[in-house]
């Protein structure tokens, strides 16, 4: 009995170090001396580069990370729009934090390798940029998968997006309306491989009015592609067919050239499923859970036995100088 005991505090105090929690805190100046604010500071694991957590600096400079892993190699990144990046790795020891206390980003004592490297997370003006080469994911997922990995933004069971605690209005796609009667046609049908930066910001229109109160602007993600996809044609074809002459078939095509993007997508079938959703098709499929994410937009009639189902809908984006712009959007039930 008293070996049984003991080996279950062994195990329980194991637990314990193994889950050990501790602070990173510190306080971010500039060459002048001067504190920064809305400095980006993230930590990354320094094994392979992923982000641990992200914060911004508040007005006084100051930053204050909870609940980092303690006893493994860390590093710290924080970046500037008025200043060069700072890098440095540590390690908090178990049961301990860590205070950086004043760090000071003076581009005279930064290298050029440190200078030239794109952090994972920034502030760009009023707009926050993740680098999603730091943000692991499956292969062949979704951009909805991608956003789950990114600090700060949630993504609902039913595909709707909050950052911050407030809901995404809209995605963009390489700063272009793409079918946006509906952000999920974007996030649960193009993939995650596509994206090399995700933007976030509040939505001031054509305007740019910086006198509007920010907190009442709609929020926007807006996808921006890698370069080899910027001026290319790709998409994704499904089908399948079962007992009783069920079957199902769809696809999504896109083509970008400069400033013209055009993106079809449609389905078939007749087992009563009104929506136009690669994430349904898997799950149908036996490859995750199984619940109806379906697109209102595609309308459709509810039917208790076998019908056919048709969606089809078409979005077109391009730009002849900075005044005109064309953007139209159909769906056809």
């Amino acid at each position: 009995m008293k070996i049984y005991l003991f080996l279950i505090l062994l195990l329980t105090t194991t637990i314990v170090i193994g889950q050990s929690k501790g602070k990173v805190l510190g306080t971010v100046f500039s060459q002048n001396e001067e504190p920064l604010e809305k400095a980006t500071v993230t930590i990354l694991n320094s094994k392979d580069s992923s982000v641990v957590s992200y914060l911004l600096t508040d007005t006084k400079g100051k930053f204050e990370f909870v609940k980092i892993p303690t006893g493994t190699a860390l590093t710290l990144f924080i970046s500037h729009v008025n200043a060069n990046p700072f890098r440095q790795e540590f390690n908090i020891p178990n049961g301990e934090n860590y205070d950086f206390t004043l760090l000071k980003l003076d581009s005279k004592s930064l290298d050029e390798v440190v200078v030239n490297i794109v952090p994972p997370v920034r502030m760009n003006k009023d707009t926050l940029e993740y680098n999603t080469n730091f943000f692991k994911t499956r292969p062949n997922v979704n951009v909805e998968e991608l956003l789950k990995e990114l600090p700060g933004l949630q993504v609902n069971m039913d595909g709707s997006i909050y950052y911050q605690g407030k809901e995404v209005s809209k995605v963009k796609v390489n700063d272009k309306d793409f079918f946006s009667s509906d952000l999920r046609i974007a996030t649960r049908n193009l993939d995650a491989s596509l994206i090399k930066t995700v933007q976030v910001y509040r939505d001031k229109g054509e305007t740019k009015k910086d006198n509007e109160d920010e907190d009442k602007l709609p929020i926007t993600i807006n996808l921006k592609f890698k370069k080899d996809f910027l001026r290319a044609s790709f998409g994704k074809l499904y089908g399948s067919a079962g007992t009783r002459s069920r079957y199902e078939a769809g696809g999504l095509f896109n083509t970008f050239k400069d400033t013209l993007q055009l993106s079809l997508i449609g389905f078939g079938n007749n087992i009563n499923r009104q929506s136009f959703d690669y994430n349904e098709l898997n799950q149908e499929a036996g490859l995750g859970r199984s619940e109806n994410y379906g697109f209102d937009n595609f309308g459709g009639r509810n039917y208790s036995g076998k019908a056919n189902d048709i969606g089809l809908g078409f979005n077109l984006n391009n730009d002849w100088g900075k005044k005109t712009k064309l953007n139209i959007m159909y769906m056809l039930k």
